[in-house]
């Protein structure tokens, strides 16, 4: 997996995994998430944005299953 840091908003930084459709999500606070199910059209999209965090929150967030990591 290709970490990508963002550091905007609250997001640090993320991996995706292509093959498992998994997108790994670090934030500032320290949380851990997994998003499953996340198309790679999704991440490129989330990568090409200029406001990350934003696109996070209405294009990520509310649609794709998740796991926080403890």
């Amino acid at each position: 997996m290709e970490k990508v840091e963002v550091n905007q908003g609250d997001l640090q930084y993320m991996e995706y995994d292509e093959l498992s459709r998994e997108l790994h999500v670090h934030f500032k606070n320290g949380d851990y998430v997994i998003y499953y199910e996340v198309f790679k059209l999704d991440y490129v999209g989330l990568l090409s944005s200029n406001d990350y965090n934003g696109f996070f929150k209405e294009r990520i967030e509310p649609r794709f299953p998740s796991k926080t990591i403890h």
